[in-house]
This record gives structure tokens, C-alpha cells and sequence, in this order.
């Protein structure tokens, strides 16, 4: 399987997204469907992405990047269908938007941006390979699952 992750430039893309959060997040996690898209989806600053298979054209996952201040990015609502889990999809997705932020995002010299999202407990491995570390190590629930601060800085 070849997959190709690219921008959201297109109202049809961003439903694209919100269809796999909603089949993720609110199916399967039970998340309550009022919450799940917020007014941070649309915001200005605010960028999506989507893993698509190159051959079938199916999209197979998301994740959004939300900014917080120049050199500070917030990754998060990243999905990935269950029939494509497993396969590297969501390893992809971060990378691509671990590059996003710091192609759009970072500060300083040498350019840097502090990528920090919300790991559900029982995703924090899969993050830990992919380089973020635990923030405080406290945990909180969202959604009624629990959750846990994590971090990585990414730079050039």
C-alpha cells in the first residue's frame, strides 16, 4: 500500500477528515458527536491532513495542527481507520505534520517548533517511538478517556 499524506485545501477534504474522526473517535471511543468538530477545525490557523492510499484513493487517516504561538504547535484529532492500523498510517501522519510545523511554525535559530498533543494513555507507546516524551505525567480525562501531556521538538 502506497500512501500519500497531503494538505486540506477543500471543504470535500476537511469532511474527508471529519468522517474518519467521527468513524474513530465518536464510533468506536464513544466521544459524543456534539464535540468532536469544534471551531478550531476552521480557524485560520488551524491545519488538517490526510492520509490517502495512492492506488484506491481511500482515505485512511487524519490529524490537525493547531497553533498555539510561533515555535508552539498543538498536534491533535489524529485517526486512523481500524482497517489500516498497524500499517504505518499514523507514524506518516505525524511526520507529516511534525514537518508542517516546523515548515510553518517554528522560531528561533536554528528553527525549532515544540510539537505538544493530548495522548490517549493507550496511545502514548506509539507516540513514545516516534520521539515525544510525557510532559508531567499528569492525567486527565477528555471525553472520559484518559489522556496524558506529551512533547517533542522538532528542528532543522
Amino acid at each position: 500500500m502506497s500512501v500519500q499524506v497531503r494538505t486540506v485545501t477543500t471543504r470535500a477534504e476537511l469532511e474527508a477528515a471529519w468522517a474518519v474522526r467521527f468513524a474513530v473517535f465518536v464510533d468506536e471511543q464513544g466521544v459524543p458527536a456534539d464535540i468532536e468538530v469544534d471551531e478550531l477545525d476552521e480557524a485560520p490557523t488551524t491545519t488538517h491532513v490526510l492520509a490517502v492510499d495512492e492506488t484506491t484513493g481511500e482515505v485512511l487517516g487524519t490529524g490537525r495542527l493547531l497553533l498555539d504561538a510561533p515555535g508552539h504547535v498543538h498536534l491533535g484529532r489524529l485517526a486512523v481507520h481500524a482497517a489500516a492500523r498497524g500499517r504505518g498510517v499514523g507514524a506518516r501522519l505525524v511526520a507529516a505534520l511534525g514537518d508542517l510545523a516546523l515548515e510553518r511554525h517554528a522560531a528561533g535559530e536554528p528553527p525549532a517548533v515544540e510539537v505538544v498533543l493530548s495522548a490517549q494513555e493507550s496511545a502514548m507507546g506509539f507516540y513514545e517511538r516516534l520521539g515525544f516524551a510525557v510532559v508531567s505525567g499528569e492525567r486527565y480525562l477528555d471525553a472520559d478517556i484518559w489522556h496524558q501531556d506529551m512533547a517533542r521538538s522538532v528542528s532543522r
